[in-house]
């Protein structure tokens, strides 16, 4: 009888184990299912690589760019990757500088073996690693906005925002509307700021007189003598070619001598720091750009965008400082996109050839069509006007 209890305790104690354990599987399938959606990539990753200005003089700037290029490649995944595959991200810092471009995109190409990158938001520094990247057949797809980089004989080089000849284009359009004859212009002394300026006087019509230009360093602070010189020479208009840190200053030193007029510039002066800076000052500067941080998500310029800045507030706590933002964005759903349509991921022409064949893919910045073969892949640009504090759309 004895023997009999034993025997029937023992067959209840392993029934009841073998419940709890069928419990606790069920609860973790059940976690497992909820936390990741059934579609998420898997599979051997496909390294994908990125380098920027996250430190130096551009830093925020780059800052932007990762996190940009984070939560896209964070989207990818989830949606199930690169035909199953998911993308890893690999970052180096430039360090502002052509040699840390150099260091950042030699270490992607040759060690990590990445078969794709998000280009720098530095236009230089594209330019800087741009022949590594063309010998090695590895897809660069670019953040800076000067047009040095492309329609420069590359192969491998494609633009991921808007060639800084279309917001000029749109700011200068917008000079013709509000009838700017005597023009000032103030830049910063880099390839940024010459370069700029250099676009904005092929597109200056003949009705218009450059009475002043001036230009300053980009640690400097105190912009007197070159304000003092704009005011002399009795100009309506200013065209301001600057980063984020010096524009708000510059602009704020301005209407502080004075100046009343519009001041114009490229997609650096929508940055929300130019309006938390410059305060009031900033009403009335107008300036083009592919896309611009709003005061909301619910003032996004599209449902792209709209759903980018949601879901960029929910991972960092917080709505984007920079339009640099998009660019890494949209540069990393780019590269998925191409990776996607490339007969072979590990033939370098294969993976150009599938970027050619983007004609009409929705970005923040607009609609990319990449089929000429120059690199860029946008044709418009906005313009947009500061008013009570605020960046709206230019309506003329």
């Amino acid at each position: 009888m004895k023997k009999l209890l034993a025997i029937l305790l023992a067959v209840l104690v392993v029934v009841g184990v073998a419940g709890c354990s069928a419990s606790t599987a069920k609860e973790t399938e059940n976690k497992e299912t909820t936390s990741q959606p059934a579609a998420e990539a898997s599979g051997e990753a496909i390294k994908i690589g990125l380098y920027g200005t996250i430190t130096g003089t551009n830093a925020l700037a780059g800052e932007m760019l990762e996190k940009g290029a984070t939560l896209a490649i964070e989207e990818i995944n989830a949606e199930g990757g690169v035909n199953g595959r998911p993308l890893e991200l690999v970052v180096y810092d430039d360090k502002s500088s052509p040699e840390g471009a150099v260091k950042a995109v030699t270490r992607l190409v040759e060690v990590d073996q990445v078969i794709a990158m998000v280009g720098s938001n530095s236009s230089p520094n594209i330019l800087a690693g741009a022949d590594i990247t063309e010998e090695a057949g590895v897809i660069q797809v670019g953040a800076g906005t000067s047009p040095s980089y492309t329609n420069a004989g590359f192969n491998y080089i494609f633009r991921g925002t808007a060639n800084a000849n279309l917001p000029n284009k749109a700011f200068v359009d917008a000079m013709v509307t509000n009838g700017a004859s005597q023009i000032a212009i103030v830049n910063v002394a880099t390839e940024y700021g010459t370069s700029g300026v250099a676009s904005v006087k092929e597109l200056l019509p003949s009705s218009m007189s450059i009475v002043c230009e001036e230009q300053y360093q980009a640690t400097d602070t105190d912009f007197t003598g070159q304000i003092a010189k704009v005011t002399a020479s009795g100009a309506d208009s200013v065209v301001l070619y600057g980063t984020t840190a010096d524009s708000a200053l510059m602009i704020k030193q301005l209407r502080a001598a004075g100046f009343t007029g519009y001041i114009y510039g490229p997609e650096g002066l929508g940055v929300p720091d130019i309006i938390n800076v410059a305060g009031d000052a900033a009403n009335d500067v107008i300036f083009g750009s592919g896309a611009v941080i709003p005061a909301s998500i619910e003032d996004a310029a599209n449902d792209v965008e709209k759903a980018m800045l949601t879901a960029f507030v929910e991972k960092y706590g917080e709505m984007p400082v920079s339009d640099v933002v998009y660019r890494g964005y949209d540069a990393a759903k780019l590269i998925a996109e191409a990776l996607r349509n490339a007969s072979d991921i590990n033939d370098p022409d294969s993976i150009r050839e599938a970027f050619l064949g983007i004609t009409a893919f929705e970005g923040i910045a607009g609609t990319y069509n990449f089929s000429d073969g120059s690199g860029d892949g946008l044709s418009t640009a906005r313009v947009y006007i500061v008013k009570d504090g605020k960046n709206t759309l230019f309506e003329g």
